[in-house]
């Protein structure tokens, strides 16, 4: 789940690079962290994990904010080396928001790679097929079975090599801009419309007050409320949400002053402000691509990667 800095403005979403030994993860978030602008990307670091390694680094796709004055940083990590401790892969996992699968060309270790994968998301009420994500293998590893194919469509699956890095950064643009889009399906700022359109306008009925205040309709179909003891009231709220609705009870305190002999029966609660949270920046959603980000990929291959 991202996590929102309203002090920077920041929002964190979480990507980690899961897969059997061996696979080449670790040499994979090096290749996309010398890939990456360095003045967009922090350092790569590497951390004991009890008897296990962590290797972890976060970069900003966009120069400028792009969720409603929010910019995105995604925070990327892995386990490198054989990991001797199962629950370590599951506390890295936790809050992911999106997973790459790196299995290479092991077939018999793919398969078990994924329902091992599956199971840890279970264990914090996702599931695979519901999270953004993307499956790197070997340039045969496509061939494999045991459900890969099933889980990962054609458009998210791809071929990587370990020596050169072919593969690696088209599969990263493609994950970052599913977890962006599910950033702003999550965090899109509610229209203004509606906010003033409830699915059912509120009755006398629904009103709740203690302390037996009496509660009546007026002579304009005004609520008149006679206050006797706390100067609360509660009045439900149905506010609909995509294709489904949300119910909420809003309280509200009254304080009354008397400015003439007759005090009018109509009660307004003053307008709140909503806080940007997500959505577009105001001049439309960016046409920025993931891999604005990354570096110029060399013709050839300037450097050897071993599998980490």
């Amino acid at each position: 789940m991202a996590v929102i800095n309203h002090a920077k403005r920041e929002i964190n979403a979480k990507l980690v690079y899961y897969g059997p030994p061996g696979s080449g993860k670790g040499a994979l978030l090096k290749y996309i962290h010398q890939r990456i602008k360095p003045s967009l990307c922090g350092p790569l670091k590497t951390m004991d994990a009890g008897a296990d390694s962590l290797l972890f680094f976060d970069y900003a796709p966009f120069e400028r904010s792009c969720l409603n004055g929010y910019r995105i940083r995604f925070h990327l990590y892995t386990l490198t080396g054989p990991v001797s401790h199962p629950g370590t892969w599951k506390m890295t996992l936790k809050g992911v928001d999106g997973v790459a699968l790196v299995t290479g060309d092991d077939h018999e270790s793919a398969g078990e790679a994924l329902q091992i994968l599956k199971t840890m998301l279970s264990g914090y009420g996702k599931r695979l097929e519901e999270v953004p994500r993307f499956w790197l293998s070997g340039i045969d590893g496509h061939q494999q079975a045991g459900g890969l194919t099933d889980c990962f469509d054609a458009e998210h699956r791809g071929c990587y090599e370990v020596a050169t890095g072919a593969g690696v950064l088209p599969s990263l643009a493609r994950l970052s801009q599913d977890v962006l889009q599910r950033l702003r399906d999550e965090f899109e700022t509610v229209p203004e419309t509606a906010c003033l359109q409830p699915a059912h306008p509120a009755t006398v009925d629904d009103v709740h007050c203690p302390d037996q205040r009496v509660v009546k309709p007026g002579a304009n179909g005004d609520i008149c409320v006679s206050l006797s003891g706390s100067n609360t009231m509660q009045v439900p709220l149905v506010i609909g949400e995509g294709s489904g609705t949300r119910r909420y009870s809003l309280t509200l305190t009254i304080s009354l002053q008397e400015l003439e002999a007759a005090v009018p029966n109509a009660l307004e609660s003053p307008a709140g402000e909503t806080a940007p949270v997500a959505g577009s920046d105001g001049s439309g959603r960016p046409t920025d691509s993931a891999c604005d980000v990354l570096q110029q990929e060399p013709q050839t291959a300037d450097k050897e990667w071993r599998a980490g």
